[in-house]
C-alpha cells in the first residue's frame, strides 16, 4: 500500500508521447493548451484593469494567480502528476478568494 501511494504522488499520470497519442490524447492536450492561452489572456485583462484603476496590489496579485494557473495547463499538456493536480487545486481556490475579495471590495458594481 505505501509503495501504490508513493507511486501515486511520484509517477506521472499521463504523458504526452508523440508517437503513441492517440486521439483522446491529442484532444486532452489541445484544450489544456486554449485553456492555457485563455487563463493567461484573463491574467492580461485583470492586470491593465489594475494599471488602469490602482485600486489594490492585491490585484496584482490577482492577475498573477491567473497567469501561474494559465502556466499549469500548459505543463499539464505534455505531464499530469498529483503535484500539479493539488497544485492546480490551490490555486483555483485563491482565484475564488481573491476574486470574491476584489470584486466586493472595489467593484460592487460588476456583475458577478
Amino acid at each position: 500500500m505505501i509503495d501504490f501511494l508513493r507511486g501515486l504522488r511520484t509517477q506521472p499520470w499521463w504523458v504526452y508521447e508523440p508517437e503513441t497519442i492517440g486521439m483522446w490524447g491529442q484532444v486532452y492536450r489541445t484544450f489544456n493548451l486554449v485553456e492555457g492561452c485563455c487563463w493567461i489572456g484573463f491574467a492580461g485583462l485583470v492586470f491593465w484593469r489594475w494599471l488602469k484603476n490602482q485600486k489594490s496590489s492585491l490585484e496584482a496579485w490577482y492577475a498573477l494567480t491567473f497567469l501561474v494557473f494559465g502556466l499549469t495547463d500548459y505543463r499539464e499538456a505534455y505531464l499530469q502528476t498529483a503535484p500539479l493536480v493539488l497544485t492546480k487545486g490551490v490555486l483555483i481556490v485563491l482565484l475564488f478568494w481573491q476574486r470574491n475579495l476584489v470584486t466586493k471590495r472595489w467593484y460592487p458594481h460588476a456583475w458577478y
